[in-house]
């Protein structure tokens, strides 16, 4: 079944036009005919069965039938990370977004090695990446901000823990974790001395294995233990958009 992310209100028998790429997919890639039926989401109002019932030049026009899948609560867990090289970066936006974080966060460190990210191919990617995986919300992408200023601005109802490659901090899986929550994986380089003690002001570092990790494999090391993990409580703050 082809899924779609539309960033428009879905409800029944409403009637909905999808141009440009989308519409270039469905005519000319997937080469689908009147009648057919693909699913469309928006990350608000679940996932709809959507008809195609007229094909334009420009556009497909479809009239959405009955709704799939309502839309689920999900887990609330961060991910912050210094930004990687595009190829990494890329892989490690589909997999967070395959393993549901909520928020995708590039931050830079001291010894961040690249110094910009382009943030609408970061959205195109975790949108490409939840049409695949049936998952039916989108991570909210923030923009570049230094660690100083994160930290300094850190919402005391978020959990904080953060890779720790020194050894000397408990394993993830040792921690109680709460939600909402977010996972912090350092640059290359590591954390500089000063870093480190603005981290453990505010959060909670974490020993991942028993090698030093790439920044990807961290975070979606990271992640996984997250997932699977029994939370003590959910607490209720405001998200730190």
């Amino acid at each position: 079944m082809i899924r779609l992310y539309l960033d428009t209100p879905l409800h029944a028998n409403e009637v909905v036009s999808l141009k440009d790429q989308q519409n270039h997919y469905l005519q000319k890639v997937m080469r689908l005919g009147v009648g057919d039926v693909i699913h469309l989401f928006n990350g608000k109002d679940g996932e709809w069965a959507a008809e195609i019932t007229q094909f334009r030049k420009k556009e497909t026009i479809l009239s959405l039938h009955s709704q799939y899948k309502s839309q689920a609560e999900t887990n609330n867990i961060l991910l912050l990370f210094s930004p990687l090289k595009p190829k990494r970066q890329e892989f490690l936006v589909e997999k967070a977004t395959e393993l549901g974080v909520s928020h995708l966060w590039p931050i830079h460190c001291e010894r961040t090695s690249v110094p910009r990210v382009n943030l609408e191919k970061m959205q195109a990617h975790a949108i490409e990446a939840a049409e695949q995986c049936r998952r039916l919300s989108i991570p909210v992408i923030k923009p570049m901000t230094k660690l100083s200023q994160v930290l300094s601005e850190w919402p005391s109802g978020y959990q904080l823990i953060f890779g720790d490659e020194s050894f000397t901090a408990p394993s993830l899986a040792s921690l109680e974790v709460r939600q909402p929550c977010a996972f912090l994986v350092g640059p290359e380089g590591g954390f500089t001395e000063q870093e480190f003690e603005l981290l453990r002001d505010k959060g909670q570092g974490a020993t991942l294995n028993q090698n030093i990790l790439r920044a990807e494999t961290a975070a979606l090391i990271g992640l996984g233990c997250l997932q699977l993990m029994p939370f003590s409580a959910k607490s209720s703050c405001s998200s730190p958009d």
